[in-house]
């Protein structure tokens, strides 16, 4: 960093940063949550340099990072969230194609493809969701001067866990 820049911190945390979505938590080899959801509430904050030249006395333009958190959330938005890398979760694809037959230990559920996502972790929680979206907001932000960011996300009010990436 030269004597013109200076590290700045951008906060984001808007209404419509959020996604209401279904889970379960697993505890361990014998217990976990019944299914259920939350309204997650999401907060960026991200590290970076302030600008000079062309473009002096802004880092980023709020434009582009609230389009792509508004545009990740709602990929989240509205369905069911599964952990694809536990080992006790098994599925197939219906005989119709339209469903996911899963089974979790003793339990079966069939839920639509299209309401489903299955996220590249072990457990659906919010430790795990915050750091999933701090990687994969962290690499859309980093062509635009961002070096590290901390993201929060709040299952309900009071109740978050957050991520930091660099």
């Amino acid at each position: 960093m030269n004597q013109s820049q200076a590290q700045c911190t951008l906060h984001l945390s808007k209404q419509n940063f959020k996604f209401s979505s279904a889970h379960f938590l697993i505890f361990d080899d014998n217990s976990a949550e019944m299914l259920h959801g939350h309204n997650y509430q999401v907060r960026v904050d991200l590290q970076c340099e302030s600008r000079d030249g062309a473009n002096p006395g802004y880092a980023i333009d709020f434009n582009v990072l609230k389009k792509a958190i508004k545009e990740q959330c709602d990929l989240w938005d509205e369905h069911i969230l599964l952990p694809e890398k536990h080992p006790d979760m098994k599925y197939h694809i219906s005989q119709n194609g339209l469903n996911y037959e899963i089974h979790f230990r003793d339990r079966f559920y069939s839920f639509p493809i299209n309401e489903t996502i299955w996220l590249p972790v072990n457990n659906t929680s919010v430790e795990n969701l915050s750091a999933l979206l701090a990687k994969v907001l962290f690499k859309k932000f980093q062509g635009l001067g961002v070096n590290k960011m901390r993201v929060v996300v709040e299952e309900t009010r009071g109740q978050s866990a957050s991520a930091t990436v660099s």
